[in-house]
């Protein structure tokens, strides 16, 4: 059995208009390779990334859409699904009854709408927004924000820590001190 230990940071995100507690899992493993895991509200979402350039997960993470993050976080959820209120009122208008819940799962009915080839107009249905995939991109776009904050913070402290370098660097000069 081989056991490694690695660095997890964690953020706790909060205080964000209509979204719970977002906690977020964020490991750098080796040089442009990382992982990110996302909870909220007892969901969650992760991924890893194996070659991010000379980034860490942090500033892969904010450099991505939500449009890719999404898709690589949750690869199921679609931004549009179908419209099963408009079909049903589409059926309405040309006087076609659908017997189940879910017209989806009913051939017969199909067949009536839109034909038997479902390869020519599975594409044309009408579609909306998927909430789940509004909710998750407002998730990932809440954890690119904290993010960016903290990339901030880490930069000025990185500055923060090379300013008395320099300043000693240019006292040893002036007085001809030098190893």
């Amino acid at each position: 059995m081989k056991i490694i230990k690695t660095q997890v940071t964690q953020l706790k995100v909060s205080e964000i208009e209509r979204l719970d507690l977002i906690n977020v899992y964020l490991e750098d493993m080796v040089a442009g390779q990382g992982r990110i895991i996302i909870e909220c509200y007892g969901q969650s979402w992760s991924s890893f990334w194996g070659a991010m350039g000379d980034r860490n997960i942090s500033e892969f993470f904010v450099s991505c859409d939500e449009y890719y993050l999404s898709e690589k976080l949750a690869p199921k959820i679609r931004p549009k699904i179908y419209d099963i209120d408009q079909i049903r009122k589409d059926a309405e208008k040309k006087g076609i009854e659908c017997w189940r819940d879910d017209p989806w799962n009913d051939h017969d009915f199909l067949n009536q709408m839109y034909g038997g080839d479902m390869m020519e107009w599975s594409e044309s249905l009408p579609k909306k927004p998927n909430f789940e995939y509004n909710y998750l991109c407002r998730i990932i776009n809440a954890v690119k924000d904290a993010l960016n904050v903290q990339l901030k913070i880490q930069e000025k402290q990185n500055e923060t820590k090379k300013l008395p370098r320099k300043k000693n660097e240019k006292a040893i000069q002036s007085t001809g001190l030098q190893s």
